[in-house]
């Protein structure tokens, strides 16, 4: 009696679970899961460093030719980008600098070391808006530094022994506070490499070059500049795209009366795909169509759809026709099911050329979808 009491328990509990796994599959089976894409993935800003080494040419306001006062220059600069907007960067210029006295004519020159420190503001985000990966930057920067200027021996000499009057000499060494803005230029060549060109003005005070300026002006440096930037880090990144799932409850029908074939004046919805002759390809110009009857389907969730394939008569043989016709029906079928419509939803007929629903031969290579819907209380007719 014990052993048959633990029987029936057992057989209990196996029924139990076989009921419990087919009521989750038949659950399964009727619902529908639609993933709709509500966020596509973009490209955002990454924070970043990067280093700058530029060289070119500088020039000197003074009494000469443009080209008598040409010097070479070199800027190296460390700086960071809080956005696309905006950055603040610190550069390290100089080299020498030519200057000439008119009268008795003197030519010399001296050398400077100028630290300074910019922010730095990008056009392109505020006119066109932002990507981070567009390969051109067009900036401009405005800030302060100190003129370090040293070796000032031509301009010494000149005075000692040729007797110019250097009204603003100075030796050894001079601090001269600058004030400076300028912009530039980068091409992308890569995430890491970029191509770049720079120009700046600095103004510095009346003794930077030794002379008395016409009421005291002050002194300008100018310098042009050419050179590589390296991004020292991660400068942009990608989101994933952002799905939303939505589940379709769809009830399994309740009766097999629901499967045969409706009559046509209880058709609720209906699109023709046309093919090309010979062919069931399904062209990119029935695309919006299909569109269509899937959210008809969608929104009806106890609609169903009838696919009738039909071929020209006017070509091919009666047996190839057939095939034709099968073939349409089948592979409107695969796209519905792929877009998410269970296959029970889906009825399937193949025509041949033995029904030509339309009075243009060509119109007849086609499948016909029909839809009927219990729920629709106004059912749409069409002939064919």
């Amino acid at each position: 009696m014990l052993r048959l009491t633990n029987m029936n328990r057992l057989v209990s509990l196996i029924s139990m679970l076989f009921c419990m796994t087919f009521s989750a599959q038949a659950q399964e089976q009727q619902d529908s899961v639609e993933r709709r894409l509500v966020q596509p993935s973009h490209v955002y800003f990454v924070p970043h460093w990067y280093l700058k080494a530029q060289a070119g040419a500088s020039y000197d306001v003074g009494e000469a030719k443009f080209s008598q006062l040409i010097s070479p220059a070199v800027q190296l600069t460390l700086g960071y980008k809080f956005s696309e907007y905006f950055g603040l960067r610190g550069s390290v210029s100089g080299a020498w600098a030519k200057n000439r006295y008119a009268y008795p004519e003197a030519k010399y020159q001296w050398n400077f070391v100028q630290p300074a420190l910019d922010a730095e503001l990008e056009l392109l985000p505020l006119f066109f808006g932002e990507n981070p990966v567009r390969p051109a930057n067009l900036y401009i920067f405005a800030g302060a530094g100190m003129a370090i200027s040293f070796n000032n021996d031509d301009a010494i000499e000149a005075n000692n022994i040729w007797g110019v009057d250097f009204q603003k000499l100075w030796s050894g060494s001079r601090l001269n506070p600058v004030v400076r803005a300028g912009i530039g230029f980068d091409y992308r060549l890569s995430d890491k490499v970029a191509i770049g060109a720079e120009v700046n003005a600095n103004m510095l005070p009346d003794h930077f070059n030794s002379k008395l300026g016409k009421n005291d002006n002050k002194d300008w440096h100018f310098n042009a500049l050419i050179g590589l930037k390296f991004n020292l880090g991660k400068t942009h990144g990608r989101t994933e795209d952002v799905y939303q799932e939505i589940i379709h409850s769809i009830p399994q029908p309740a009766k097999q009366e629901e499967f045969v074939d409706v009559p046509i004046e209880k058709i609720s919805f209906n699109v023709n795909i046309h093919f090309v002759i010979n062919q069931s390809i399904i062209r990119s110009n029935q695309i919006p169509k299909l569109t269509k009857l899937l959210q008809y389907l969608y929104e009806h969730p106890r609609s169903f759809v009838r696919l009738s394939g039909f071929a020209d008569k006017d070509t091919g043989t009666p047996e190839i026709n057939m095939r034709l016709s099968i073939e349409r029906s089948q592979v409107v079928s695969r796209y519905l099911q792929d877009a998410g419509i269970q296959e029970w939803r889906i009825r399937r007929f193949a025509k041949g050329d033995k029904v030509q629903p339309f009075d243009i031969p060509e119109d007849n290579r086609v499948c016909i979808c029909f839809v009927y819907d219990p729920d629709n209380p106004v059912p749409q007719a069409f002939e064919y």
